[in-house]
């Protein structure tokens, strides 16, 4: 369990919060008890519902077999702590306690204070291009995709990366479609490049994640089934001659990425 709370706790302090929820929760009862009613039960039932439903190994192994675990189980994890928390935050503000709104009206302009740092620069309200930290490598990754492909475009490009910078790119630009699958990503880690399952895709994984090259013609036919337009590669890999064979053709670069276009069937571009 503790493994658990520690893996989804992070450097946030919802459990810091939740905590202090339950504290009120418990508080609130014991102040407002009538006759011989139990003290905290509400808190004690919220508690022990979110150790047995969500803060647990078993229930993370349950939801790994109903889906992707390390992908989704953030959000069971959240359930709990937002939902208790916003009930508290909503019964502070509807009690008409004038003490109780005066201070959650402080914590509300603290908050907006130390969240102006991310959004305020130089007297001028903007929202930061990379908010979330990523490489300089992704921005110029996906930009260059996507100014390619053409924004009045109704399909969507698909790609192929590394296994980092599949992910980079997914968080900020969410139209580039992936073009190796994460199933097949995680199954190539641990068992190889066997050619049992996800054949097409391991045949791209060794090229993109690794440089490993291979049957030109083969990764062709794999690129042409698969249905990926761009290949994202190392720049240190020095593939241009070997894609070159497979219809692939660089189009531009970042700092240690280049950025392929695979040329498709029927289309001379």
């Amino acid at each position: 369990m503790l493994s658990v709370l520690r893996q989804y706790h992070g450097d946030s302090l919802y459990l810091a919060a939740f905590a202090v929820s339950l504290v009120l929760l418990l508080l609130r009862d014991k102040k407002n008890k009538a006759g011989g009613s139990r003290i905290g039960i509400k808190a004690a039932v919220a508690a022990l519902l979110a150790l047995i439903l969500v803060y647990n190994g078993i229930a993370y192994r349950i939801a790994g077999k109903l889906t992707d675990t390390t992908t989704y189980y953030r959000f069971f994890w959240l359930l709990p702590v937002l939902l208790l928390i916003a009930y508290q935050l909503t019964e502070a503000f509807t009690s008409k306690q004038k003490t109780r709104i005066l201070l959650g009206g402080i914590s509300f302009i603290l908050c907006l204070a130390v969240g102006a740092n991310f959004f305020i620069r130089r007297e001028t309200v903007n929202r930061p291009l990379n908010i979330y930290g990523l490489a300089p490598d992704t921005l110029v990754v996906a930009d260059e995709i996507m100014a390619d492909w053409g924004e009045d475009r109704k399909d969507l490009p698909v790609a192929a990366f590394d296994m980092y910078l599949e992910y980079q790119v997914r968080t900020y630009e969410p139209r580039i479609c992936w073009g190796i699958s994460r199933q097949a990503y995680l199954y190539q880690a641990e068992f190889g490049y066997d050619g049992v399952h996800y054949p097409l895709q391991q045949e791209v994984i060794a090229a993109v994640n690794e440089g490993i090259c291979k049957d030109a013609g083969k990764l062709k036919r794999c690129l042409r089934k698969l249905g990926i337009h761009y290949l994202v590669i190392q720049t240190a890999f020095d593939m241009d001659d070997y894609l070159a064979q497979a219809s692939v053709a660089p189009i531009a670069q970042s700092e240690r990425y280049t950025i392929y276009k695979v040329k498709q069937k029927g289309n001379r571009k």
